[in-house]
């Protein structure tokens, strides 16, 4: 979203935490948001009727006049990349219907490097694990589910990812019971724990899917 922002700077990206001012704060300065809006929701009243819990499941799209263009876009975890150049396209007809004598935006495959370049990010960097969650066990599962996540930027391994499945699996598992426990919202049309679920099983088909791709490349290479 920030190299959209950066990129786009004719459109406005909002990034709207459903948790905690705190979570907010933390998710912003982990990301060093410069030209994207941060923000949260300070209480349930508040939570939009009619739309959900997106993210890597799709964006809410509105045009110049705050008319909805669409209540959720592709899914990233369903679409992969693709998902994003529709998003792109989405914004560069809206732009081309409000602009006029000017440069058209490009935001074609071409000009993927050229994105990449200006929010440059180091994939070997070390992954740190997020703030304490106040939940003893859950901040012990996030430590080693981010030492899952480095293990594999370091050693692109069948064995790595293998464990990284299994670490995440475990720790998922584990957070959806806490939450089904703990959790007192009812089965609607918004439900933060549904799609937080969805949003795990999507994580962990891309976690089996590359285990499996990496797997199938060492048996080639053997």
């Amino acid at each position: 979203m920030e190299a959209w922002a950066t990129k786009i700077p004719q459109v406005q990206f909002l990034c709207i935490s459903v948790e905690s001012k705190y979570n907010a704060t933390d998710f912003h300065s982990t990301l060093h948001f410069k030209n994207v809006v941060n923000a949260y929701i300070p209480s349930r009243e508040y939570f939009p009727v009619g739309y959900g819990q997106l993210g890597c499941s799709g964006f809410v799209i509105s045009d110049k006049d705050g008319n909805f263009v669409t209540r959720k876009s592709s899914a990233y975890l369903q679409e992969g990349e693709n998902a994003f150049r529709k998003v792109e396209s989405l914004l560069q007809t809206l732009l081309k219907n409000d602009v006029e004598d000017k440069e058209r935006l490009s935001l074609s495959m071409n000009h993927k490097e050229e994105m990449k370049s200006e929010v440059e990010v180091d994939s070997s960097r070390i992954m740190m694990p997020p703030s304490s969650v106040g939940v003893e066990s859950m901040d012990h599962e996030h430590q080693e589910c981010t030492d899952a996540f480095n293990l594999a930027i370091r050693s692109t391994s069948f064995k790595s990812f293998q464990n990284l499945y299994q670490t995440l699996k475990s720790h998922f598992d584990h957070e959806e019971q806490l939450l089904h426990k703990y959790s007192h919202e009812s089965s609607s049309s918004f439900s933060a724990l549904s799609s937080h679920c969805r949003d795990h099983k999507r994580i962990l088909d891309i976690a089996e899917a590359e285990m499996k791709r990496v797997n199938g490349c060492e048996s080639v290479g053997s």
